[in-house]
């Protein structure tokens, strides 16, 4: 209405300039347009985007589900054997894993030493006490970083084997008691003495078997 008003109020300008005033209103009609273009691709890309998004969410979810389900079935299908398996073979099976847990142990332990020998040599070759703390530092960073190596390997690679080989052995020991001397048990936090204890724990009962 106010467009209309206005064309009204200035009609006789506009009449005698009309091409002037056909430019006119065609550069504004499209400027309209491209305005209303533009801002519907910017809503389709937008929908594209959040599209995208959600497909890369749905599989990255499946991928996830997927795992979780090969997982589980590895899980069952050795929980199967463990359970179907004889005492010479739940044994053998037992020691076998013990033998690899002992190795692992020991290539962390030995990492660990080497730390400490590089930080005593770092100490005794100094000759100031400038950098100590750079020092302390960077020995720490190596301890943790190989801490959580340790477990995280630990985690992939004999946690779910320690835990079924666990649970079969003492229900086939029902009179077995555990060396608690040290106040250790599997659900302690990982450490040299905790995995120690554990690899020492199932080699006792694999031989009562």
């Amino acid at each position: 209405m106010e467009l209309l008003k206005t064309i009204k109020d200035e009609w006789a300008v506009i009449s005698t300039t009309p091409f002037t005033f056909l430019t006119l209103a065609a550069l504004m009609f499209a400027a309209a347009y491209f305005a209303a273009r533009w801002r519907y691709m910017a809503l389709v890309d937008q929908a594209k985007a959040k599209q995208e998004t959600l497909a890369e969410r749905l599989h990255l979810r499946s991928e996830q589900t997927e795992s979780y389900r090969e997982k589980a079935s590895k899980y069952d299908q050795m929980l199967a054997e463990v359970v179907d398996s004889g005492a010479t073979e739940l044994r053998d099976r037992t020691l076998n894993l013990v033998v690899k847990l002992r190795e692992f142990i020991g290539r962390y332990q030995r990492l660990d030493t080497s730390s400490v020998g590089t930080r005593w040599f770092e100490e005794t070759h100094a000759g100031t006490d400038s950098g100590e703390e750079q020092r302390w530092a960077r020995y720490a960073r190596l301890m943790i970083n190989s801490a959580m190596e340790r477990n995280n390997e630990y985690e992939q690679r004999f946690k779910t084997d320690v835990l079924i080989l666990r649970d079969e052995l003492l229900s086939r020991l029902p009179d077995y008691m555990p060396d608690d001397s040290h106040g250790l048990t599997y659900e302690d936090q990982i450490s040299h003495a905790t995995l120690n204890y554990i690899a020492d724990d199932l080699e006792r009962m694999a031989n009562l078997l």
